[in-house]
């Protein structure tokens, strides 16, 4: 196993253990350092096919915490808009699409953060315009879930309800963006072997990360929240001007 696929299948691992501790999808650690270890194209289907052994997993483990009224709201919208994300998914610069996304992550967790972070943002529309975006980066970029959670920590859920509702909401995106990374041909026989690899990482990371997030109490959790999508929106940021600085030394 070389040195960049072995330094994938940590991050993979970090990445499940780190997002269901703090709310925020892995897709949303992963991709932006996975990109430049694999191919976009291999970093998508792979991040999809992580997202759907993670969904599996998590689904039965937090089954009996799911909030079925705040599924249906962002869960239609949200596959809908995952679908046409990943059809178009070779179709626009990913470098672009990551700067307006951490300009927003970074805009909304910041005043969440550090100016009013009491006040909830209950809208009737939320969920569901909330799910057509997070949809549509998922699809896109391979990362969409930090919209997802930011809305879903206006609600004030409790950790347990938010983790299963999040992952009950991306899991038929998932899977309908992995079909279509697959009949695009994203993964080549080559990269094969890390699925069952995957299985096992995905198992251990999230057993773990369970144990811990019991213990975690609501408005910390709902804190945490809020800082890793901040730093992810700082990452995709970063991910951008990294990309534009490399382009202008080619």
């Amino acid at each position: 196993m070389a040195l960049h696929e072995f330094l994938f299948i940590i991050l993979a691992f970090l990445s499940e253990v780190v997002g269901t501790l703090s709310g925020v999808s892995s897709s949303t650690f992963f991709v932006p350092l996975a990109k430049y270890l694999e191919t976009v194209q291999t970093t998508l289907v792979l991040t999809a096919t992580l997202h759907v052994l993670g969904n599996t997993v998590r689904t039965v483990l937090y089954r009996k915490s799911i909030d079925w009224r705040l599924v249906l709201k962002f869960g239609v919208p949200s596959v809908l808009f995952t679908a046409i994300g990943a059809i178009f998914s070779d179709s626009f610069s990913d470098d672009v699409f990551s700067l307006l996304l951490g300009l927003f992550l970074v805009g909304f967790s910041g005043y969440k953060i550090f100016l009013d972070s009491k006040i909830k943002v209950n809208k009737p529309w939320l969920p569901y315009v909330a799910g057509a975006l997070s949809g549509l980066m998922t699809g896109m970029l391979g990362s969409g879930g930090a919209i997802r959670s930011l809305a879903l920590a206006t609600f004030g859920l409790s950790p347990l309800v938010f983790i299963a509702t999040s992952t009950l909401i991306d899991f038929g995106g998932d899977i309908m963006r992995l079909g279509i990374y697959l009949q695009k041909d994203y993964l080549t026989p080559e990269h094969y072997f890390y699925i069952p690899v995957l299985v096992p990482v995905v198992l251990i990371a999230n057993v773990l990360a369970k144990s811990w997030v019991e213990k975690i109490p609501k408005e910390t959790f709902h804190r945490i929240v809020y800082i890793f999508v901040f730093i992810m929106g700082l990452f995709s940021i970063g991910a951008f001007v990294f990309s534009v600085i490399n382009g202008s030394e080619a």
